[in-house]
């Protein structure tokens, strides 16, 4: 068999999805109109009447016998099957609706069945049905619904690219900040690449930063693996669970953990940052980001001081302001640009 060309083999999932899903107790006439005008084309129309077909030739299948049918009893005292155990009767309650269950997934695997053809099941594997490239700005956020049910928050000046296959969900965070609500479905991993790290869930809630010069993966509920660098086939993945963090070296690999209070996972979501004895060079980094100019710390043992406080995204420059309040330190424009923090004399 010919491998479909992309655009049939989309008109022919499609054609799954609706053959399914029509099936469903929450198929609205809405929906019923929906496909109504798909099936005004021709081609479509033609596909979903083989699909159909096919289907009404599945439901000839006898059921074969489970073992919670009950047995009947023979003349001669031997148990023997029931004579309904190869029809599917009316309602034979459990038994006959797990039989049901299982031939209603009968109709996507045939598609997938047919699209293995002449090496089409490769091409539908990785063919992507969802592609979107999202980007925010300096001072823009923006949140996203995923068609799975997932949801993403992005930060200031974020670029994440979100690709679903049939079998995995992949996105690729390569600037800035988001935060993922993801939905459970275990046949359809969702991973996020960043640089040579990957973050691979199932179900779960964490917040990503891939900002210089680390990569930072906080978790805020569920559980997440995290392979510091996916090029390295012998190296374990770090198992993270609510609560818990990493920060990773993007160029060597290396990570350390780190704390992930609930307030600080994603915290960003509603205008504001929640810091608990972070170090100020870290403060300075994160103000940097908000003000979109550079922050300075003089001074290693400088950048160590830990900090304590709630900064407003709209107004970090008010934050950076009253460092003097908190600490020991002084804070100027640069000359070159941007801010200075120094040691106060």
């Amino acid at each position: 068999m010919t491998p479909l060309n992309p655009e049939l083999a989309q008109r022919h999932q499609r054609a799954a999805d609706y053959f399914v899903r029509r099936r469903e107790h929450d198929w609205t006439g809405s929906d019923e109109r929906e496909l109504n005008a798909w099936l005004s084309d021709p081609v479509n129309r033609s596909i979903f009447e083989d699909l159909s077909r096919v289907a009404l030739d599945l439901r000839q299948i006898p059921r074969p016998q489970l073992a919670s049918d009950r047995p009947v009893q023979g003349r001669n005292g031997h148990e023997t099957p029931a004579p309904s155990a190869m029809l599917e009767p009316a309602a034979s309650g459990q038994a006959s609706t797990a039989w049901q269950a299982r031939r209603r997934a009968l109709v996507p695997a045939l598609l997938a069945v047919l699209l293995m053809s002449g090496g089409g099941w490769h091409w539908w594997n990785n063919h992507a049905s969802y592609d979107m490239t999202v980007t925010t700005g300096p001072g823009e956020t923006r949140e996203l619904d995923l068609p799975d049910g997932s949801h993403v928050a992005l930060n200031f000046g974020s670029s994440l690219r979100i690709r679903f296959y049939p079998q995995r969900r992949e996105t690729e965070l390569s600037a800035g900040e988001a935060f993922f609500k993801v939905a459970a479905d275990t046949s359809r991993p969702f991973t996020v690449d960043s640089g040579h790290s990957q973050v691979r869930v199932v179900g779960t809630a964490f917040n990503v930063r891939a900002a210089p010069p680390q990569l930072t993966v906080k978790v805020l509920e569920g559980k997440v693996e995290v392979r510091p660098d996916r090029r390295r086939g012998d190296q374990r993945a770090l198992l993270l669970t609510a609560g818990k963090g990493v920060r990773i070296d993007p160029d060597t690999g290396q990570h350390a953990p780190v704390a992930a209070p609930a307030s600080m996972v994603g915290d960003w979501r509603n205008g504001q940052l929640v810091f608990e004895q972070t170090p100020l060079a870290d403060v300075a980094a994160e103000l940097a980001r908000y003000l979109g100019e550079p922050v300075s710390v003089d001074g290693a043992q400088l950048g160590k001081l830990a900090v304590s406080g709630m900064v407003i995204t709209t107004a970090p420059a008010a934050f950076l302001r009253s460092l003097p309040d908190l600490l020991p330190v002084r804070v100027d424009r640069a000359a070159q640009g941007g801010w200075r923090i120094s040691p106060r004399r």
